[in-house]
Parts: structure tokens; sequence; C-alpha cells
């Protein structure tokens, strides 16, 4: 029997998520120029109807099970090979870094730091795709996904050894890319993998050790929000802009509302951060989908909707499939950076498949993780919690990009966990 509570909760936090974006978007301290707020709202509208159906269609239709059933110590074993694999790839990392002289342990230079390595990064990339983190990058996703899911998800029921395994891997991963190079990204990833695992394991809580975790948790994230805002404050200030004078630097893009409550309530420097913070990461995105909205429909040869694969096939074919995107044609109309800005996951579908197309593409995922949520409530599936995990940051980022399929380490995540589910995923289902 499956509790009410938890049948439908990941669409209805999606679809309340979507919505506090949305409004931020709308009424928070970023003031965008040239927004056409109801043609966004309407489409953010018809698509949150879409993926709540979907998931519900998902949900409930009958599940694939097999004959041959897989024991459920196989997928433990496996997870210790991933950690093994992945201790191993950062150690290298680490090792890289520190020859580089790159790594330092400020916090304060966070800002600097993702500004200098991406600076470097574009530089040594723009002549060959075949560079040490790119390749990094490539062999690391899928170890560093499956151990960051899986190690939260038997972190309890795992020996010393591995436990302190894998606490070795997550500062690894903190130290050479949230530091080191200024992504918060990553970090960002580890929250909410943590997140959806507890929001698995706490279907077997009593009710008041629920409440005593999700309180912890709330101080965790409260913290984490304060860290992200002060990097945001800290690139900010690397390149010498204040709360004083950012208005004059955005020009014809947007501006701030200096009397916004938020400059008020947390003053100049935390206000700053977390107007960045949330009006650029977690809203800022919808402004470029209603430019984006008013544009008509260029073919992106199908590969348009991932970073990773237009690079590839421009390398290949010698042709830009970029400059066909919506991103690309927003930016040459009106000025706003495809790659710098967000726009929201819609451009980057839309511009292989049309609007119409991104909405019915976001339905059949969504189906899918209604399908995954419940192969999870009943059978505690392996294979569905990671694409589950996965198929969360897709709709995580919903008001940023495409995700999933973005870059070359997400392109390879998707890709294995994908062809894993569909070939493994019913013999767990038991």
């Amino acid at each position: 029997m499956i509790s009410k509570v938890f049948k439908y909760l990941p669409i209805k936090i999606h679809v309340i998520y979507i919505l506090i974006s949305l409004s931020i978007s709308l009424y928070g301290p970023r003031i965008f120029i040239g927004y056409n707020k109801d043609i966004t709202f309407v489409y953010m509208i018809c698509y949150l109807t879409l993926v709540y159906i979907g998931f519900r269609l998902g949900f409930k239709l009958g599940l694939k099970r097999s004959k041959f059933v897989r024991s459920k110590d196989k997928p433990f074993k496996i997870f210790i090979k991933f950690l093994r694999i992945s201790l191993v790839l950062f150690s290298i990392n680490l090792i890289y870094l520190i020859l580089a002289n790159r790594l330092t342990f400020n916090i304060a230079l966070m800002g600097l730091n993702y500004n200098d390595y991406y600076s470097y990064y574009n530089d040594k990339t723009s002549s060959s795709l075949l560079t040490f983190e790119n390749i990094f990058i490539t062999l690391s996703a899928i170890p560093k996904f499956v151990t960051t899911v899986m190690g939260f998800y038997y972190y309890n029921h795992s020996k010393r050894i591995h436990k302190i395994y894998f606490i070795i891997f997550l500062v690894l991963v903190f130290l050479t890319q949230t530091i080191a190079i200024g992504n918060q990204k990553s970090l960002g990833d580890i929250v909410i993998f943590g997140l959806v695992i507890f929001l698995i394991k706490s279907i077997s809580y009593t009710r008041k050790r629920r409440k005593r975790i999700i309180v912890k948790m709330m101080i965790v994230v409260a913290g984490i929000v304060i860290l992200f805002s002060y990097a945001q404050y800290s690139r900010l200030k690397s390149r010498g802009i204040t709360l004083m004078d950012i208005n004059d630097h955005y020009v014809g893009l947007y501006k701030y509302d200096l009397d916004h409550s938020v400059f008020k309530v947390f003053g100049p420097t935390l206000g700053l951060g977390i107007a960045q913070l949330s009006t650029g990461y977690l809203a800022g995105g919808y402004h470029g989908l209603s430019k984006s909205l008013e544009l008509p429909f260029e073919w992106s040869y199908g590969v348009g909707s991932s970073v990773g694969l237009s690079n590839i096939f421009s390398k290949l074919f010698n042709i830009d499939p970029y400059s066909k995107t919506y991103l690309y044609r927003v930016e040459q109309k009106y000025g706003i950076d495809g790659k710098q800005r967000w726009h929201t996951i819609f451009p980057w579908l839309a511009s292989d498949f049309g609007f119409i197309g991104a909405l019915i593409i976001l339905f059949l995922v969504a189906f899918y993780y209604g399908k995954c949520w419940r192969e999870i409530l009943l059978y505690r599936n392996p294979i569905s919690i990671l694409l589950f995990s996965l198929l969360t940051i897709l709709f995580m980022f919903v008001p940023a990009n495409n995700q999933i399929i973005h870059g070359f380490d997400y392109l390879t995540i998707t890709s294995f966990i994908i062809l894993l589910w569909r070939t493994r995923h019913k013999y767990y289902n038991y």
C-alpha cells in the first residue's frame, strides 16, 4: 500500500518550485528589459499541466517485471567498485591541480577562481576538445554520479571503511571542483542527490524522525544558500562590481530594484549575492524564454539541444549548429548572451523540436519520472533510484538549461543511465 503523502510528492514539489522561481522572475529584485511576462506565464502553466499529467500516468500504468530475479547485493558491490574508481580519479585530479598551481583552500577566492578557470578552459578547448579537463570530466562522470547517489543511499549500511572512503570522495569533489574552480554546480549536485535519497529513505521513517531530519537539512540548505550567495558576490567583486554600481554594468538587459526588501533585510553584500543567486540561477532564464518565444523556428540539425553534441558535430562536419539555435539568435537580436546567461530548458529543446515539441518531450520525461518513483516506493529499485536522481537534476534545472545533456559529463551519464534502466531495471522489481 502506497502512502497518499508520498504518491505524487515529487511532481508536487516540482510544481511548487517552478511557481516560486517564476514568481521571483516576475516580482523579484531584478527587473528585466523587454520581458514578455504574459506569454511566459501561459507557456509555463501549459508545461506544469503536462508534466503533472505525465507523472501521474507514468505512476499509474503497469510495471515491467522479470522472471529472472537479480540479487540485491549486486548493486552494492558495484557501488563499492565505482567508489574506488572515483577515489583514484579525483586523487589524480587533485595532484594535477597541485602541479598546475591551481589548488586553493580559500573560499573567499571562489569567484576569482571561477572567472580564471573558465577563461583558461575556453582558451584550451578552442583549439582541441582533447584536453585533460575534458578527458577527466568524461572519464569521471559516471563513477562520480553513481558514487554520489548510491553512496548516500547505502551509507548507513556500509562498513566503516567505505563510509570513510565516501566522505573522502565528497571532500575531494568539494576541494577540486567547488573551491579550486569555483564551480557551485558540483556542490549543488551533491546537495540535490542527498535530498533525493533523504526523500526516498524518509518513506520508512516515523513522522517525528522525519520532522527532526527535515529541520537539520533546512539548516544545511540555508548554509549552502549562504555559501552560494557569497560565491556570487565574490564573482562580482572580482570584477569590481558592487550593489551601488551594478546597474551600470547591465544596461539594456536588466536592472536591480535597489529598494527591494532583499537588500533591506540582508544588506548590500549578502543581499546582492542572494539576489544574483535567486534571480540569476533560479529565475533569470524566463527572460530568455520570453524573447525566444518571439522568434521563428530554425532547425539546429538535431544537436542544438546540447552544447557537447553541438561541439562534436561542429568539429566533424564543419557546420555550426549553435548558430541556428534560439540561444544564438536571441543573443544576436536582443544582446542576451546565449552561453553566459540562462534561458530555461525550453529554447534548448525547441531549437531541435520546436516549443510544442519541447513540451511533448518533457511530458514523456515526466511519465518515466513517475514510473521510476513508483518502482522506488514499491521495490526500492536501485536502478530506478539512479534514473530518478538524474531526472531530478533535469527538473531542478528547468529554469536554467538542458542540464542532463548539456556538457560532456552529463551527456555521458545520461546515455549510460538510460541504457542501464531500459535493459536492467525490471530485474529489481520484486
